[in-house]
This record gives C-alpha cells, sequence and structure tokens, in this order.
C-alpha cells in the first residue's frame, strides 16, 4: 500500500481523480473543524489529540483488504511533518511508499521532493484514475518552467 501526501485538500482531488473510492483521504483541516481546533488555536494537548487521532486513522486504514491506498491532504506540509510522517511509517508494515502529489506547471512542493522517492504531478487536461498519473522516480530528468 502507498502513502500518499499532498497539499490540495479533497475538491481537488475529487476533480482530478476517478476512483478514490478506492483511497482513503486524511483531510488535516476537516479534523481539526471536528475537534473544534484549528492551526491558529493548536497548543500542546490540541496537537497530541490531533496525532493520536491521525495516527489512529493510519493504522485503521492501512489494515484495510478493501483500499488501495491512504491520501493525506495537509495544506501545511513542511520537512518536520515529513520526518513525522516517515517515523509513524516505519513501524507499519503495510506501507511500502510514500508519495509526493504536486503541479507540474506550478510546482508548490519543489523545495520536499528530496525527502520522497516518487513524484505523482496532478493531470492538467482530465480525470484519470490514480494509478494511471505520471510518476516521476528519477527527477533530475525532469526540466522546470520559470
Amino acid at each position: 500500500m502507498k502513502f500518499y501526501m499532498t497539499i490540495e485538500g479533497t475538491p481537488r482531488l475529487k476533480k482530478t481523480f476517478l476512483n478514490l473510492k478506492l483511497f482513503s483521504i486524511i483531510n488535516i483541516p476537516d479534523i481539526l473543524m471536528q475537534h473544534g481546533y484549528s492551526y491558529s488555536t493548536m497548543d500542546e494537548y490540541s496537537s497530541f489529540i490531533i496525532t493520536t487521532y491521525i495516527n489512529d486513522l493510519i493504522k485503521t486504514y492501512s489494515k484495510s483488504k478493501r483500499i488501495r491506498g491512504i491520501i493525506y491532504s495537509n495544506p501545511y506540509i513542511d520537512e518536520n511533518i515529513i520526518s513525522n510522517i516517515y517515523e509513524l511509517l516505519s513501524k507499519n508494515e503495510n506501507i511500502h511508499q510514500i508519495v509526493l502529489f504536486d503541479d507540474y506547471n506550478v510546482p508548490k512542493l519543489q523545495n520536499l521532493y528530496q525527502y520522497f522517492d516518487e513524484i505523482i504531478f496532478f493531470p492538467s487536461v482530465k480525470k484519470i484514475r490514480l494509478i494511471e498519473a505520471q510518476k516521476f522516480s528519477n527527477l533530475s530528468n525532469i526540466e522546470w518552467k520559470k
């Protein structure tokens, strides 16, 4: 099973991919709202509660036989979040790879590419299945538009 990370929300994912029923989406802003928090009101206690909840979701979803992957949607992905995710997933034998979603024409997360083995770019023309998305494992061959 793969673990996908993106800064895009559920509406963008639904507009882009056809087979999201086969994937579990962990949308961090929705989880914060469900628990009555926001990014500006987080303290150590609320951070612990949310982190525990997210960890439990990941454990539950990774044990599912029905889903093919987990999509982690957080508009504030940075190096600390990535290292925490790697630490959590290193203990999970069901998740084999962590993949990043980004835009090809206007890359928003280019500074984080070094932390991932695979980058998937959102298609710009039509909706596709997630497994049909263009993947890049060797990022040195990509020419970026400036």
